[in-house]
């Protein structure tokens, strides 16, 4: 009787053995080869992602986008870019947020 069970716990030590060497053989068929470009890539984030405020060109250009000619910044601080043209015939100031898109805060 113990022969028998002997004989049962080896097979079982041999399939569990045979089930753990399975994966490593049918990922050693797999011979490809894999060739990458990357031109101009930055390891640590995109390009876009690099700006941290908006600038002063960036800020004339969504003024003069939204209808500010003639657009000149007349004030900055850490959370907002002021800038001052002309709406028409007069004289009016736009404010947008010192952030990355330069997003309008006040017209």
């Amino acid at each position: 009787m113990t022969s028998l069970f002997t004989k049962a716990a080896f097979a079982a030590l041999i399939g569990l053995g045979s089930i753990a060497a399975a994966p490593s053989i049918a990922s050693a068929r797999d011979m490809g080869v894999q060739i990458e470009m990357r031109d101009g890539y930055r390891h640590h984030r995109p390009h876009w992602q690099e700006r941290r405020a908006c600038t002063n060109r960036e800020a004339v250009w969504r003024a003069e986008r939204s209808g500010l000619r003639g657009a000149v910044v007349i004030g900055r601080s850490p959370n907002r870019v002021i800038l001052e043209g002309r709406r028409g015939y007069r004289m009016d100031r736009m404010v947008v947020a010192n952030r990355p898109g330069c997003p309008i805060l006040r017209r």
